[in-house]
């Protein structure tokens, strides 16, 4: 039987080898795991993506004016042409248009509502997602209609068009929602 304090005296003395090593540089033995690794790759620096905002805004602006233009002049597949595939048409009061044939049933309609005199729109705000590929444009337009009396009345709305960037920078139109004021 060990005496309890030659027992002590031996595990004092193994801690106090084992803490001497704490702290220094040890060189590690290889074993067949070890061997093959290599030194860490250092971390790549972030990518920054530049701020494309400001032009991405004078882009959509001029996209919805251009296609504003088609709109006012009834040119059906220039203006549907500005719809991605894959597009949404919320008109008011109608079922989503989800398909390339039910948005040109959407606008066939519409430009054969008679009266029609003429259609202003104005857009108010642009606001482009920081990753540069999404823009949301709000704005206002105003239909003259000529009723059947040659009366006209004057209607306002309001839309959403929220603008894809595509792969060659132009901009194309995935939803698009409008409404009556009144």
């Amino acid at each position: 039987m060990i005496d309890t304090r030659v027992g002590c005296l031996l595990l004092s003395g193994a801690m106090i080898a084992a803490m001497a090593g704490c702290g220094t540089a040890q060189t590690p033995t290889p074993s067949a795991s070890t061997s093959t690794l290599s030194a860490p790759s250092p971390t790549p620096a972030p990518t920054v993506t530049p701020d494309t905002r400001a032009k991405d805004e004078a882009d959509v602006r001029q996209a919805a004016t251009s296609w504003g233009m088609l709109i006012k002049t009834k040119d059906l597949d220039g203006m549907l042409a500005y719809y991605t595939d894959d597009a949404w048409v919320n008109p008011q009061g109608e079922p989503i248009a989800k398909t390339a044939d039910e948005r040109r049933k959407v606008w066939t309609t519409y430009f054969a509502t008679p009266g029609i005199v003429d259609t202003t729109g104005e857009t108010t705000r642009v606001e482009v997602a920081r990753s540069g590929d999404l823009a949301v444009e709000y704005g206002t337009y105003v239909e003259s209609i000529r009723g059947r009396k040659a009366q006209s009345r004057t209607i306002t709305e309001k839309y959403v068009t929220t603008w894809r960037k595509q792969a060659d920078g132009s901009w194309k139109v995935i939803a698009d929602i409008w409404n009556r004021d009144k």
